[in-house]
């Protein structure tokens, strides 16, 4: 049976990549904003394209009982949560202006369909593999032996913040050399841009990069460093989240317009509570686990 299921996982996570790359072709075919920015195109290319290879990769390492895919889609089922619960919050919340060119009655239909896909395949599907790839039977399937499930030094949780930090360094990587938006909000309605924005990602992309590394070894300054720079960015965000309105968006995207113009507000206020809750569990956790980076090796 769990044989069966990886099978099933591994053929839905590289059609979820299929899938992306149909979008990503005919999304840009047809927007004519984008091809009228190369600059903005190109970046949009490259990020969907990790996208895409992403879950075709992890699919096909699912397939054939690859371990790393093993941790690869853990990751991947955090992202996809946290898309689902901030699809939730925007499909309650955008005001029905949003959907002003179509009838009332048709507008609903829409909604409850897309709110059932979104909690089946953003939470619920999610949710499942992250239970099932982390049971037993499975890690025995994948070649984690009995003695590194019952003994394993580092945490599951660590290893994923682990991953975790290093893909936030690769996309901050990308970020410098082909930024989407011609400034980036730093806190309380500061903005940078040219060289400044440029820095400050190199300096997120060498500290995410510097966390990663240590996070995997268990180093006591790694500990130290995601302490530091989280707390500081918890700091950010309750600055971000009591400073943020309509017009910071307008400053960053100054083409969102009309009836559209609501979204961006709304969704900076979740998700500026999203990154004061989420980062202060992870913190929490990170201290639970401080024994580990603290032992004398």
């Amino acid at each position: 049976m769990e044989k069966t299921l990886i099978r099933l996982a591994g053929i839905y996570t590289v059609c979820i990549g299929i899938i992306v790359f149909i979008a990503m072709f005919f999304g840009v075919l047809i927007s004519g904003n984008l091809t009228k920015n190369p600059p903005l195109l190109e970046a949009v290319i490259v990020y969907l394209l990790f996208l895409v290879l992403w879950p075709a990769v992890t699919g096909l390492g699912i397939i054939f009982k690859k371990n790393w895919a093993r941790y690869s889609i853990f990751v991947m089922a955090v992202f996809a949560i946290f898309i689902g619960i901030s699809s939730a919050v925007a499909l309650i919340f955008i005001p029905q202006s949003v959907y002003e060119t179509q009838t009332k009655a048709a507008s609903y239909i829409p909604e409850f369909f897309i709110s059932v896909a979104n909690f089946i395949f953003f939470i619920c599907i999610p949710i499942f593999f992250m239970i099932f790839f982390n049971k037993n039977k499975v890690k025995a399937i994948f070649g984690v032996t009995k003695p590194q499930i019952t003994n394993k030094k580092r945490p599951l949780g660590i290893t994923l913040l682990a991953i975790v930090t290093f893909f936030t360094a690769f996309i901050s990587a990308i970020f410098i050399f082909m930024p989407i938006y011609p400034k980036s909000p730093l806190i309380g309605g500061v903005f940078l841009s040219g060289i400044g924005e440029k820095i400050y990602f190199l300096a997120v992309t060498v500290i995410n990069l510097y966390i990663s590394i240590g996070f995997l070894r268990l180093r006591k300054n790694a500990w130290i460093t995601y302490m530091a720079f989280y707390i500081v960015s918890i700091v950010i965000g309750i600055v971000n989240t009591f400073t943020a309105s309509r017009m910071t968006f307008f400053e960053i995207v100054p083409s969102i317009q009309g009836s559209y113009a609501e979204v961006p507000n709304i969704l900076s206020k979740f998700s500026g509570v999203v990154g004061l809750i989420l980062p202060t569990f992870l913190l929490m956790y990170v201290v639970s686990k401080k024994r580990l980076f603290f032992v004398n090796r």
